[in-house]
Protein backbone atom coordinates (compact mmCIF):
# COMPACT_ATOMS: atom_id res chain seq x y z
CA UNK A 1 0.00 0.00 0.00
CA UNK A 2 1.25 3.65 -0.75
CA UNK A 3 2.20 5.92 1.80
CA UNK A 4 -0.53 8.28 1.14
CA UNK A 5 -2.95 5.75 0.85
CA UNK A 6 -2.17 4.81 4.45
CA UNK A 7 -2.03 7.89 6.03
CA UNK A 8 -5.74 8.39 4.07
CA UNK A 9 -6.94 5.52 5.54
CA UNK A 10 -5.58 6.30 8.73
CA UNK A 11 -7.88 8.76 9.51
CA UNK A 12 -10.53 5.92 10.05
CA UNK A 13 -13.08 7.55 7.13
CA UNK A 14 -15.15 5.49 5.56
CA UNK A 15 -16.17 7.38 2.39
CA UNK A 16 -13.14 7.38 0.30
CA UNK A 17 -13.54 10.60 -1.37
CA UNK A 18 -14.07 12.45 1.95
CA UNK A 19 -10.85 10.31 3.33
CA UNK A 20 -8.97 11.94 0.53
CA UNK A 21 -10.20 15.74 0.69
CA UNK A 22 -9.94 15.36 4.29
CA UNK A 23 -5.82 14.12 3.90
CA UNK A 24 -5.58 17.20 1.30
CA UNK A 25 -6.12 19.30 3.64
CA UNK A 26 -3.88 18.20 6.63
CA UNK A 27 -2.15 15.29 5.75
CA UNK A 28 -1.32 12.74 8.52
CA UNK A 29 -0.13 15.28 10.84
CA UNK A 30 -0.69 14.75 14.49
CA UNK A 31 -0.45 18.54 15.19
CA UNK A 32 -2.87 19.54 12.53
CA UNK A 33 -5.42 16.84 13.25
CA UNK A 34 -5.56 18.03 16.88
CA UNK A 35 -7.33 21.16 15.66
CA UNK A 36 -9.68 19.43 13.09
CA UNK A 37 -12.56 18.30 15.13
CA UNK A 38 -14.97 15.66 13.79
CA UNK A 39 -13.97 14.75 10.63
CA UNK A 40 -16.32 14.83 7.53
CA UNK A 41 -17.78 11.20 6.82
CA UNK A 42 -19.06 12.22 3.44
CA UNK A 43 -17.94 13.66 0.46
CA UNK A 44 -20.99 16.14 1.19
CA UNK A 45 -19.60 17.14 4.69
CA UNK A 46 -16.64 18.14 3.41
CA UNK A 47 -17.52 21.96 2.83
CA UNK A 48 -19.08 22.71 6.45
CA UNK A 49 -15.70 21.09 7.99
CA UNK A 50 -13.59 23.21 5.88
CA UNK A 51 -15.17 26.31 6.70
CA UNK A 52 -15.64 25.38 10.64
CA UNK A 53 -11.79 24.57 10.69
CA UNK A 54 -9.55 25.70 8.03
CA UNK A 55 -11.58 29.03 7.53
CA UNK A 56 -12.34 29.81 11.03
CA UNK A 57 -10.60 32.72 11.96
CA UNK A 58 -11.28 31.17 15.76
CA UNK A 59 -9.54 27.94 14.67
CA UNK A 60 -5.56 27.54 14.95
CA UNK A 61 -5.93 25.97 11.55
CA UNK A 62 -6.29 29.35 10.35
CA UNK A 63 -3.33 30.97 11.27
CA UNK A 64 -1.12 27.85 10.10
CA UNK A 65 -2.39 28.10 6.84
CA UNK A 66 -1.82 31.45 6.78
CA UNK A 67 1.72 31.31 8.48
CA UNK A 68 2.49 28.26 6.55
CA UNK A 69 5.64 29.63 3.99
CA UNK A 70 6.95 32.04 6.44
CA UNK A 71 7.25 29.21 9.50
CA UNK A 72 8.90 26.99 6.80
CA UNK A 73 11.07 29.68 5.50
CA UNK A 74 11.94 31.48 8.84
CA UNK A 75 10.83 34.60 6.98
CA UNK A 76 8.12 36.55 5.11
CA UNK A 77 8.30 35.40 1.56
CA UNK A 78 8.96 38.06 -0.89
CA UNK A 79 7.45 38.95 -4.17
CA UNK A 80 8.95 36.02 -6.17
CA UNK A 81 8.82 33.45 -4.01
CA UNK A 82 5.07 34.49 -3.64
CA UNK A 83 4.77 34.30 -6.96
CA UNK A 84 6.09 31.01 -7.72
CA UNK A 85 4.09 29.30 -4.56
CA UNK A 86 0.94 30.88 -6.31
CA UNK A 87 1.83 29.75 -9.91
CA UNK A 88 2.53 26.04 -8.75
CA UNK A 89 -0.69 25.71 -6.27
CA UNK A 90 -2.63 26.02 -10.07
CA UNK A 91 -0.22 22.69 -11.47
CA UNK A 92 3.19 21.01 -11.71
CA UNK A 93 5.67 23.39 -13.28
CA UNK A 94 8.97 23.34 -15.05
CA UNK A 95 11.35 25.36 -13.97
CA UNK A 96 11.34 27.07 -18.24
CA UNK A 97 7.58 27.14 -17.77
CA UNK A 98 7.41 29.24 -14.02
CA UNK A 99 10.27 31.85 -15.72
CA UNK A 100 7.37 32.06 -18.35
CA UNK A 101 4.31 32.61 -16.39
CA UNK A 102 6.16 34.63 -13.38
CA UNK A 103 8.61 36.76 -15.65
CA UNK A 104 11.45 35.72 -13.28
CA UNK A 105 15.01 34.16 -14.41
CA UNK A 106 17.63 31.94 -12.62
CA UNK A 107 14.68 30.31 -10.68
CA UNK A 108 17.05 27.28 -10.01
CA UNK A 109 18.68 28.52 -6.40
CA UNK A 110 14.93 29.91 -5.64
CA UNK A 111 13.34 26.43 -6.27
CA UNK A 112 15.89 24.46 -4.35
CA UNK A 113 15.80 26.68 -1.70
CA UNK A 114 11.74 26.35 -1.27
CA UNK A 115 12.33 22.59 -1.46
CA UNK A 116 14.80 22.73 1.54
CA UNK A 117 12.32 24.41 3.35
CA UNK A 118 9.63 21.42 2.37
CA UNK A 119 7.59 23.48 0.47
CA UNK A 120 7.87 22.33 -2.98
CA UNK A 121 9.93 19.02 -4.54
CA UNK A 122 11.08 18.10 -7.97
CA UNK A 123 8.95 15.49 -9.42
CA UNK A 124 10.45 13.28 -12.62
CA UNK A 125 9.37 14.41 -16.32
CA UNK A 126 9.84 11.44 -18.28
CA UNK A 127 9.56 13.11 -21.60
CA UNK A 128 12.19 15.60 -20.53
CA UNK A 129 14.55 14.47 -17.52
CA UNK A 130 16.41 17.03 -16.91
CA UNK A 131 13.52 19.86 -16.69
CA UNK A 132 11.80 18.19 -13.83
CA UNK A 133 8.09 19.30 -12.33
CA UNK A 134 7.85 21.22 -9.52
CA UNK A 135 5.18 20.71 -7.05
CA UNK A 136 4.12 22.30 -4.02
CA UNK A 137 3.94 19.80 -0.73
CA UNK A 138 3.34 21.61 1.95
CA UNK A 139 -0.77 21.23 2.30
CA UNK A 140 -1.08 24.09 4.65
CA UNK A 141 0.46 26.34 1.90
CA UNK A 142 -1.18 24.89 -0.74
CA UNK A 143 -3.89 25.38 1.04
CA UNK A 144 -3.78 29.26 1.61
CA UNK A 145 -2.67 30.16 -1.96
CA UNK A 146 -5.88 27.95 -3.46
CA UNK A 147 -8.48 29.48 -1.30
CA UNK A 148 -7.18 32.00 1.33
CA UNK A 149 -4.97 34.18 -0.27
CA UNK A 150 -6.93 35.92 -2.86
CA UNK A 151 -9.16 37.52 0.18
CA UNK A 152 -7.23 37.36 3.27
CA UNK A 153 -9.07 40.25 4.90
CA UNK A 154 -12.76 39.18 4.39
CA UNK A 155 -11.60 35.76 5.73
CA UNK A 156 -10.20 36.95 8.75
CA UNK A 157 -13.44 39.05 9.27
CA UNK A 158 -15.41 35.84 8.79
CA UNK A 159 -18.68 37.33 8.73
CA UNK A 160 -19.12 36.07 5.18
CA UNK A 161 -17.87 33.15 4.92
CA UNK A 162 -20.57 31.16 3.30
CA UNK A 163 -19.96 33.95 0.33
CA UNK A 164 -16.58 33.68 0.07
CA UNK A 165 -16.75 30.01 0.00
CA UNK A 166 -19.39 30.17 -2.78
CA UNK A 167 -16.55 31.88 -4.35
CA UNK A 168 -13.73 29.92 -3.95
CA UNK A 169 -14.63 25.72 -3.71
CA UNK A 170 -14.29 25.33 -7.34
CA UNK A 171 -10.15 26.63 -6.49
CA UNK A 172 -10.42 23.83 -3.49
CA UNK A 173 -11.96 20.79 -5.70
CA UNK A 174 -9.17 21.27 -8.19
CA UNK A 175 -5.98 22.94 -6.84
CA UNK A 176 -6.54 20.71 -3.05
CA UNK A 177 -8.60 18.15 -3.21
CA UNK A 178 -7.85 16.95 -7.35
CA UNK A 179 -3.91 17.37 -6.57
CA UNK A 180 -4.34 15.20 -3.38
CA UNK A 181 -5.88 12.63 -5.81
CA UNK A 182 -3.57 12.67 -8.76
CA UNK A 183 -0.52 12.33 -6.39
CA UNK A 184 -2.22 9.03 -5.00
CA UNK A 185 -3.09 7.89 -8.41
CA UNK A 186 0.45 8.02 -9.32
CA UNK A 187 1.68 6.09 -6.38
CA UNK A 188 -1.21 3.40 -7.51
CA UNK A 189 0.28 3.77 -10.72
CA UNK A 190 3.75 2.08 -9.76
CA UNK A 191 2.05 -1.07 -9.18
CA UNK A 192 1.57 -0.93 -12.34
CA UNK A 193 4.03 -4.10 -14.06
CA UNK A 194 7.66 -3.19 -14.86
CA UNK A 195 6.82 0.01 -13.38
CA UNK A 196 9.49 2.01 -12.40
CA UNK A 197 8.15 5.46 -11.64
CA UNK A 198 5.44 7.25 -12.54
CA UNK A 199 4.52 10.71 -13.25
CA UNK A 200 2.92 13.75 -15.12
CA UNK A 201 3.52 14.14 -18.49
CA UNK A 202 3.10 17.15 -21.24
CA UNK A 203 3.06 16.02 -24.63
CA UNK A 204 3.20 17.88 -27.91
CA UNK A 205 0.52 17.81 -30.02
CA UNK A 206 1.92 19.07 -33.50
CA UNK A 207 -0.98 18.54 -35.79
CA UNK A 208 -3.53 20.51 -33.47
CA UNK A 209 -0.91 23.05 -31.87
CA UNK A 210 -1.19 22.29 -27.92
CA UNK A 211 0.30 20.42 -25.91
CA UNK A 212 -1.55 17.35 -24.15
CA UNK A 213 -1.53 16.72 -20.44
CA UNK A 214 -1.53 13.03 -18.42
CA UNK A 215 -1.52 13.23 -14.59
CA UNK A 216 -0.89 9.76 -14.85
CA UNK A 217 1.99 7.93 -16.36
CA UNK A 218 4.31 4.69 -15.64
CA UNK A 219 7.27 3.73 -16.71
CA UNK A 220 9.63 0.42 -16.64
CA UNK A 221 13.59 0.29 -16.66
CA UNK A 222 13.67 0.87 -20.61
CA UNK A 223 11.79 4.28 -20.29
CA UNK A 224 8.77 3.11 -22.28
CA UNK A 225 5.54 4.07 -20.70
CA UNK A 226 3.79 0.79 -19.28
CA UNK A 227 0.80 2.78 -17.72
CA UNK A 228 -1.49 6.26 -18.75
CA UNK A 229 -4.14 7.41 -17.32
CA UNK A 230 -6.41 10.05 -16.85
CA UNK A 231 -7.90 11.45 -13.89
CA UNK A 232 -11.04 13.48 -12.88
CA UNK A 233 -11.87 14.52 -9.08
CA UNK A 234 -15.76 14.17 -7.89
CA UNK A 235 -16.80 14.50 -11.10
CA UNK A 236 -18.07 12.16 -13.73
CA UNK A 237 -15.38 10.96 -16.47
CA UNK A 238 -17.37 11.13 -20.09
CA UNK A 239 -16.12 8.98 -22.56
CA UNK A 240 -14.20 12.04 -24.73
CA UNK A 241 -11.53 11.94 -22.03
CA UNK A 242 -11.41 7.87 -22.91
CA UNK A 243 -11.06 9.16 -26.66
CA UNK A 244 -8.59 11.90 -25.46
CA UNK A 245 -6.49 9.30 -23.79
CA UNK A 246 -6.07 6.83 -26.35
CA UNK A 247 -4.77 10.43 -28.78
CA UNK A 248 -1.93 10.86 -26.69
CA UNK A 249 -0.96 6.99 -26.44
CA UNK A 250 -0.72 7.50 -30.27
CA UNK A 251 1.10 10.68 -30.02
CA UNK A 252 3.61 8.73 -28.03
CA UNK A 253 4.01 5.97 -30.55
CA UNK A 254 1.26 3.32 -29.72
CA UNK A 255 2.91 1.64 -27.13
CA UNK A 256 1.37 -1.26 -25.62
CA UNK A 257 0.47 0.66 -22.68
CA UNK A 258 -2.71 -0.33 -20.07
CA UNK A 259 -4.96 2.76 -19.97
CA UNK A 260 -6.23 3.79 -16.87
CA UNK A 261 -9.49 6.02 -16.28
CA UNK A 262 -9.44 7.04 -12.84
CA UNK A 263 -12.56 8.79 -11.15
CA UNK A 264 -15.09 8.19 -8.86
CA UNK A 265 -17.71 7.59 -12.23
CA UNK A 266 -17.45 7.11 -15.28
CA UNK A 267 -20.43 7.90 -18.02
CA UNK A 268 -21.74 4.96 -20.41
CA UNK A 269 -19.42 4.58 -22.93
CA UNK A 270 -16.37 4.12 -20.75
CA UNK A 271 -18.24 1.73 -18.92
CA UNK A 272 -19.40 -0.51 -21.96
CA UNK A 273 -15.88 -0.25 -23.78
CA UNK A 274 -14.21 -4.06 -24.46
CA UNK A 275 -10.98 -3.14 -24.51
CA UNK A 276 -9.04 -5.46 -22.15
CA UNK A 277 -6.55 -2.69 -21.98
CA UNK A 278 -8.36 -0.53 -20.04
CA UNK A 279 -8.87 -0.18 -16.10
CA UNK A 280 -11.44 1.56 -14.56
CA UNK A 281 -10.67 2.72 -11.14
CA UNK A 282 -12.22 4.73 -8.61
CA UNK A 283 -11.00 6.49 -5.38
CA UNK A 284 -11.83 3.24 -3.39
CA UNK A 285 -9.59 0.87 -5.46
CA UNK A 286 -6.67 3.22 -5.10
CA UNK A 287 -7.00 3.48 -1.49
CA UNK A 288 -6.54 -0.42 -1.50
CA UNK A 289 -3.18 0.08 -2.43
Amino acid sequence: MSELATGMRALGIADPEAAIAAHAVLGSDPGLLAHAGRLPATLGEVPDWVKATVLNPGNPLFGIAERAVAEALGEEPDERVDRLLDRLTIRPRTARELSSVTGFEDLGPTLEHLAEAGLVRAHPNPLEPDDPFWMMTDRPARFYYAVMAEHLPRWRRGYITDRLWRMTHARFDRYVCRAEFADLAREWALGAPGAVAAARIVVPDPRHRQMRTLEVAAWNADGEPVALGTLRWGLLMHHRQLRRLRHVRRLLGDPPASLVCIAPRVDGGIAADEDPNLFRVGPAHLLKG
